[in-house]
C-alpha cells in the first residue's frame, strides 16, 4: 500500500496490520466503522459509517454512531490506529405513563381572587401550590409563607416567584384545601 505521496507504507501484501483497509484515494485519515463483535475477538466490520479528515467532525460522528446503532462495537480510527473501541448501549427504556389520581383532590378550589391574603383567609384553609407544565402538587407551610412575606401580602401576587422542581418558573397557581376536623 501506498501513501498519497508515493511512499511505500507495507513492505508486503501479506504485512496488511490495521483493521479494514482505507478506500483507495480518498485520503480520509478519520473513520467510525461498526462491528459485530470486537475486533479482538475476531468480529467482522458491518459497515464504514463515516470518514473525515477532520478530528472534531469524526467525534461527533462517533457519538452520534453510538446513539443509532444500539449493540453493536463502534470503532473511531485514525488512519489505521484504532483511537477507541466501544459498545454502544441498548435504548433507554420507554417512558412510564403518567400518574392517574385516585380519589378526591385534596385541593379543590384555586385561589384566583385578589381580595386573598394570608391574614383574611380562615385557619383551617390549607395551601398548596400546582405547577401546570408538569401537574406537581406541592403542599406549602402557609405560617412560614406568611411570617416571610406578611400577613397583608396578596396571594396571588407570590406566583411569578414561585418555581416548581421541573425548573419552570411563574407558571403554576394556588390552590386552597380544608384541614380534617
Amino acid at each position: 500500500m501506498r501513501h498519497r505521496k508515493g511512499i511505500q507504507l507495507v513492505r508486503s501484501e501479506d504485512d496488511v496490520q490495521y483493521t479494514a483497509p482505507e478506500p483507495p484515494g480518498t485520503g480520509h485519515p478519520y473513520r467510525i466503522e461498526v462491528w459485530d463483535d470486537p475486533p479482538e475477538s475476531g468480529g467482522s466490520i458491518v459497515e464504514v459509517i463515516a470518514s473525515s479528515t477532520s478530528f472534531p467532525v469524526s467525534v461527533a460522528a462517533l457519538k452520534a454512531a453510538i446513539r443509532e446503532r444500539p449493540g453493536k462495537y463502534i470503532v473511531h480510527m485514525n488512519g489505521r490506529h484504532r483511537m477507541s473501541c466501544e459498545l454502544a448501549p441498548d435504548p433507554p427504556a420507554p417512558l412510564s405513563p403518567p400518574r392517574t389520581k385516585i380519589g378526591p383532590d385534596p385541593y379543590p378550589e384555586i385561589l384566583k381572587d385578589q381580595k386573598w391574603t394570608f391574614a383574611n383567609l380562615p385557619e383551617w384553609n390549607t395551601l398548596a401550590i400546582r405547577c401546570r407544565s408538569c401537574d406537581r402538587v406541592a403542599p406549602v407551610d402557609r405560617w412560614e409563607i406568611a411570617r416571610k412575606h406578611g400577613k397583608q401580602t396578596v396571594i396571588a401576587n407570590l406566583l411569578p416567584k414561585l418555581r416548581c422542581e421541573c425548573g419552570v418558573k411563574g407558571d403554576c397557581e394556588w390552590k386552597s384545601g380544608r384541614l380534617p376536623r
